[in-house]
């Protein structure tokens, strides 16, 4: 189609809305005008007058689509749930709806477990064990300045495994900028550390910790450098939450799940689905560290949980049928 013709069916579109904007019906009008201004996008050349038409049917369509968002405020204004997880889900529907939120799922590396909310962040107040963890905040951060002091020996997040072909994680392997001191290590307590922490051990009592075969828990404190950046990835399960307590903790540190970006507080618990894309910063001058812990979803039973677990029990034993 030349440009000639293009001008033609973009204008003949215009016409169109003009016309079912003139006799009432807005909305087929609005249709008629969407079409025309991506008519426009794929068109090399428009003329003056029909490029000021175009300007109008935009400022008619971000207009009408407010008009549709005040709308739809006033149709649930009424009947929101009462409960924080009821109003949640409506929210963030109609955010949806109005194009303001975008749909994350949960895309876990190693293993799925169906049928469970794709939630970003779960709320503190949600958890019995919580108000205990961060009320241990002040005796967790005192031991960590102490062992600070004396040495501590963070190691790479990212660290390769000599028995195992090096797979790059976002160029992070071995990287000095994310480091982390382990207390419980692949389910088990990483005894040197944990003696050095026995308020932190003590606290850690109250919380309902994953055991999933002899991959977790992990516990681990958790140091990022000044101006690091853990780029989005996703995390390997979809049946626990990472939770981060944060001990020190500069303005303006930040971590993203999903669609929705917080900042760390000190003595502040941040639960989350780390399933779903995620990243984080220290834009700061200073160091920052948190206690990182992983807790199971609490939608499963005792029964989801030991089954969870014996899975990967008989996947991390399984080593193959002899031959013979």
């Amino acid at each position: 189609m030349n440009a000639s013709q293009a001008g033609t069916e973009i204008a003949t579109l215009l016409g169109r809305a003009d016309d079912y904007l003139r006799s009432g019906d807005p909305k087929t009008a609005m249709i008629f005008y969407q079409t025309a201004l991506r008519s426009a996008q794929a068109a090399r050349f428009v003329d003056q007058l029909t490029l000021d038409r175009l300007r109008n049917a935009q400022a008619f369509i971000q207009k009408r689509a407010q008009e549709f968002h005040d709308s739809l405020e006033r149709v649930v204004a009424d009947t929101k749930p009462t409960d924080a997880l009821g109003s949640l889900r409506l929210n963030h529907s109609l955010d949806m709806l109005k194009g303001k939120r975008e749909i994350f799922q949960q895309h876990p590396a190693a293993f799925y477990y169906p049928y469970l909310a794709a939630r970003q962040f779960f709320e503190r107040e949600e958890f019995d064990w919580a108000p205990a963890m961060e009320s241990a905040t002040d005796a967790i951060r005192a031991e960590l300045v102490n062992v600070l002091s004396e040495g501590a020996d963070f190691r790479p997040y990212v660290e390769n495994d000599p028995d195992r072909p090096n797979r790059d994680f976002h160029g992070l392997n071995e990287d000095p900028n994310w480091t982390a001191l382990y207390l419980f290590k692949g389910g088990k307590p990483v005894e040197e550390n944990a003696r050095r922490f026995p308020k932190t051990m003590a606290a850690l009592e109250n919380v309902p910790l994953t055991s999933i075969g002899v991959r977790t828990p992990d516990v681990l404190f958790s140091r990022l450098e000044p101006g690091a950046h853990i780029p989005p990835h996703t995390g390997i399960l979809n049946c626990r939450l990472i939770c981060h307590l944060p001990l020190i903790v500069p303005a303006g540190c930040w971590l993203r799940v999903g669609n929705e970006t917080r900042q760390w507080e000190q003595g502040k618990l941040l639960i989350f689905d780390d399933s779903m894309e995620h990243e984080a910063k220290n834009p700061s001058g200073e160091l920052r560290i948190i206690l990182l812990f992983d807790t199971w979803r609490p939608e499963l039973s005792a029964e989801e949980r030991a089954g969870i677990s014996a899975i990967f029990d008989a996947l991390d034993t399984f080593r193959g049928v002899p031959e013979g």
